[in-house]
């Protein structure tokens, strides 16, 4: 049965009619009405056809058009199923595999063969044997398998340590399943069930209540029975905590926005030994100075050593930084090249007799009315080159405080007192190709004069442009800000909402908060503790960090 489109064609190629000679366009118009007359009138017999062998022809052009390109081996099967049952089994199936569990991680052809005898014997169509299709069957879920996956977006997974995603990015490449995508549709079945959606009372405000308690939870979103049923499953062999990972990921980010938990639950997960191929997030080296003990919780095995010469008087008891405080013998270090080459040569002294610091600590310098950033950054060339050779050695620039107006003699004005100074100088540091660190005093930076354009949050979002670089986290206590109430969150432009929680965890909006958000990754860096009186404030310093979300190390293992 042919269209009229394919009988006026049919039509045309049999008269060999040439619709582009325009000397006969009259005539041509007049052929061709006369094949619509001759279809309509002759071809369109009761003989030949009726309304719903039309209407069929119609229907099945349609399938095929929806189908040669998302289920090419499966299309005749389809269309030659259609037309004896008159039902699209694509859709029926799909229907079906919307209820069969885990079919997500499905992916060999034992998965796709076991699904399809399961749907032959447990689906009905009149007049059909369907057991009698079950290799079509087989095929046809397989390729609505692979045409169902979503591919994978690396922009949602910024917050996962990078192994995860390589096994994430394995896993789909490998054997075609996105565990991503399983684990946002798991969150989102826990959000249907647990969060709800209320208004105040007597206001206008909206809230999410969420009344899952996912914090501290040794098994959340039942994850170890579904691990149980697929642990055979050669890409979740040995990733029981690595999957509750990413379903707690996108249930932090994505449906409760209780990210601030999520540096501690990996640090939980790691310490606990849950996970396999995650490392810490924000994890700290502890460095001792004056004599303070830190407690068992952060093992320490590295000394802080402040010189103003270069010149070590002893052998260190163990590992430790060196912090040469320019101002005093050195005050024109990084002015002068033949004072940076002094400065040196007594470091390489130091460092033969007793060994390399893990990292080498500049002070910055002051600056002056003939202060020259040229020959500061020319100086920064010489020192690194002249370190290079002790790869094991980095090398970093401390920042200082600004000039505070007093009684007293004023003090010099650090060249490098704001986050703006620290950001130029990165900036010029990469252009050079000098490889030099940062170790950043917090009090000092945020005890700082700023622009008013910067808050204190603004001054931590600035850092995350140079957290590759820093080093050495020099910290005190600073004063904690609990809170019990909701979380503000911006839907979109015409939307803001409150999220809250039926287990009342404290969040908190302070130094710490920001700080673990700032640098949110694997890097190890170390902490110096600054105008810390005792063990006790050492002690109280070193659970807010916890509380943060860091976790402290000792130089080899990692712990919490």
């Amino acid at each position: 049965m042919l269209t009229i489109d394919e009988y006026i064609a049919k039509m045309k190629k049999s008269d060999k009619l040439d619709e582009f000679d325009y000397t006969k366009q009259s005539e041509n118009m007049s052929v061709v009405m006369k094949y619509v007359m001759s279809y309509f009138n002759e071809y369109l017999t009761m003989e030949t056809c009726d309304a719903e062998t039309i209407k069929l022809k119609h229907a099945t052009d349609k399938l095929e058009e929806e189908i040669e390109k998302r289920y090419p081996k499966s299309k005749d099967f389809i269309l030659d199923f259609y037309m004896q049952y008159k039902i699209r089994i694509h859709k029926e199936i799909d229907k079906w595999l919307e209820d069969l569990p885990y079919f997500p991680f499905f992916y060999s052809e034992h998965d796709f063969s076991s699904a399809a005898k399961s749907f032959s014997t447990s689906h009905k169509i009149k007049g059909a044997n369907m057991e009698e299709y079950e290799n079509n069957i087989t095929t046809l879920i397989a390729e609505l398998k692979q045409y169902n996956t979503e591919g994978l977006s690396p922009s949602e997974m910024i917050h996962l340590d990078n192994n995860i995603v390589k096994w994430i990015k394995e896993t789909y490449r490998q054997y075609g399943v996105n565990l991503f995508s399983f684990a946002y549709n798991l969150a989102d079945t826990y959000n249907d069930r647990y969060v709800k959606y209320e208004r105040e009372r007597y206001g206008e405000r909206p809230y999410y209540v969420n009344n899952y308690n996912h914090r501290y939870n040794n098994n959340p979103f039942n994850i170890d029975r579904i691990f149980e049923d697929n642990k055979h499953r050669p890409f979740l062999e040995n990733k029981r905590g690595e999957l509750e990972m990413l379903v707690m990921h996108e249930w932090l980010f994505s449906m409760v926005y209780d990210d601030d938990y999520w540096p501690e639950y990996v640090n939980l997960c790691v310490s606990r030994g849950k996970v396999n191929i995650v490392r810490n997030v924000n994890a700290l080296l502890p460095v001792s100075s004056s004599g303070l003990n830190y407690p068992e919780d952060a093992s320490c095995v590295t000394e802080h050593i402040i010189t103003t010469d270069g010149i070590l008087k002893k052998k260190p008891e163990r590992a430790y930084i060196l912090r040469v405080d320019v101002s005093q013998t050195y005050a024109g270090v990084w002015q002068n090249s033949e004072e940076m080459a002094s400065l040196i040569t007594a470091l390489q002294a130091s460092f033969k007799e007793f060994g390399v610091p893990k990292v080498l600590e500049l002070t910055a310098p002051v600056k002056t009315a003939s202060f020259d950033e040229e020959i500061f950054i020319s100086c920064c060339s010489i020192l690194e080159k002249k370190m290079k050779k002790n790869t094991q050695m980095k090398v970093a620039i401390v920042n200082g405080l600004e000039n505070k107006k007093s009684k007293q003699k004023p003090k010099p004005i650090s060249y490098l007192n704001t986050i703006e100074d620290l950001i130029k100088l990165k900036v010029q540091l990469r252009e050079r190709k000098i490889p030099l660190r940062f170790s950043i005093d917090f009090p000092a930076l945020l005890g700082s004069k700023r622009s008013s354009s910067y808050s204190q949050r603004e001054v931590f979002g600035a850092l995350t442009e140079i957290k590759n670089s820093i080093v050495c986290l020099n910290i005190t206590n600073f004063k904690t800000q609990e809170s019990y109430g909701p979380k503000y969150k911006e839907i979109s432009e015409d939307l803001d909402v409150y999220y809250l929680h039926k287990f009342k965890h404290p969040t908190y909006d302070d130094f710490y908060t920001m700080l673990s958000a700032a640098f949110n990754d694997n890097q190890k860096r170390y902490l110096i503790p600054k105008s810390i009186a005792n063990d006790a404030e050492l002690e109280e310093l070193v659970d807010n960090l916890l509380r943060s979300g860091f976790a402290f190390c000792d130089g080899g293992e990692q712990h919490e």
